[in-house]
């Protein structure tokens, strides 16, 4: 009793409310029992009853332990040294000691310690993880040759008129970086990934509608398609359809910029391979940006925007776009369209050097 008496004046709140709380209800419990036994009604018993079961289960959620305490006492400020009683829950011991402080700093410098000491096993693993990843990665191509191709592609009925791609990324598909034959069947578009293990997806024909675009993304170019820097059948046969490069506009900034095509739902594909998509699919392309989305220029000048994107980043060839570029012109020449409109989208596509003056004079010419 004199331990609890003691931890009920010199302990801190969190004691006092554990040992009062069981107090509380052993009172409680002892009190509705007699008042039951008086009564002689059952209710009231069990309810004392379960008084003393809360007061037992509050009881077996700690500990109590004898502690130093120097407590204040007199008018004069004298100071007695008594025995106190903390409470230890979850290995935690809430003390009432005025070294507390001091203890726990101890402790505290002990779990940095060892947190330091984790933290550095950690960034160990994580060296190590890395260093097997990028040669796994390197190597994740090795293994696939002729013979494991031609029973790769029989298993998953690749058609003998599919297209080789690059595909980029895929957050859905978690794709990154892979190769891949895509073909079509009926309503069902078809892609076989050439992961360090075949994988196949199919997408509804209905659900790729156009070709979206990702221009000016920013990459570490050190990073990207590390498994080309070896040589096999895959990297040999894929090559070709890597992205293209540039600068980036900033100065001095060290990363490099490549511009990105996409198809539903989120599967983006390399400037050098979303040809063989769109021609594979029939689908048209027109990006979503400042100049396509104004209202101040006409669709005929629009199309010729687009397909200058495509010759830009290398998916039209010269010729390819040279033609894209008059079957466009040659149908606006016979549009019904005012004079002044016909001549101000000649003059802006000259501008926008989309088109020679010799091309805008020849048009002019022809619409007379």
């Amino acid at each position: 009793m004199g331990r609890i008496w003691n931890t009920l004046r010199y302990g801190d709140s969190e004691t006092r409310k554990c040992i009062g709380s069981v107090i509380f209800f052993i009172i409680l419990g002892v009190v509705l029992i007699v008042v039951s036994g008086l009564t002689g009604k059952i209710g009231i018993f069990i309810v004392g009853m379960l008084c003393g079961v809360v007061a037992l289960i509050i009881s077996q959620t700690f500990t109590l332990v004898d502690d130093d305490f120097v407590a204040e006492v007199g008018k004069e400020g004298a100071k007695d040294s008594v025995k106190s009683v903390s409470v230890k829950k979850n290995g935690v011991i809430s003390s009432s000691n005025h070294n507390e402080n001091n203890k726990k700093n101890d402790s505290t410098h002990k779990e940095k310690a060892e947190k330091l000491k984790e933290d550095d096993k950690s960034d160990k693993q994580q060296k190590d993880n890395k260093k097997e990843n990028e040669h796994t990665d390197a190597d994740r191509f090795s293994h696939y040759n002729e013979q494991v191709m031609k029973k790769i592609k029989k298993k998953y009925r690749v058609r003998k008129d599919h297209r080789p791609i690059l595909i980029d990324h895929s957050k859905t598909y978690g794709i990154r970086e892979c190769p891949a034959f895509i073909w079509r069947v009926h309503s069902k578009v078809f892609i076989l990934l050439l992961e360090k293990e075949p994988r196949k997806i199919s997408i509804s024909r209905d659900m790729i509608h156009n070709v979206g675009y990702r221009p000016g993304m920013k990459v570490d170019r050190t990073k990207e398609y590390v498994a080309f820097h070896n040589e096999n059948l895959i990297t040999s046969t894929f090559s070709s359809y890597l992205p293209d490069y540039s600068s980036s506009k900033v100065k001095n900034d060290p990363l490099k910029v490549k511009n990105l095509y996409t198809i539903y739902p989120d599967i983006c594909i390399t400037n050098r391979s979303i040809a063989q998509v769109m021609d594979l699919l029939y689908l048209n392309f027109m990006p979503e940006d400042k100049i396509t989305t104004s209202e101040k220029l006409n669709g005929y000048f629009k199309r010729v925007y687009a397909a200058n994107i495509l010759y830009k980043d290398r998916v039209y060839s010269i010729t390819e776009y040279k033609d894209a570029v008059e079957k466009i012109l040659g149908e606006m020449t016979y549009a019904e369209m005012p004079e002044r409109e016909y001549s101000v989208t000649l003059a802006n596509l000259v501008k926008g050097h989309m088109i020679s003056q010799e091309y805008a004079d020849y048009y002019l010419e022809h619409r007379k």
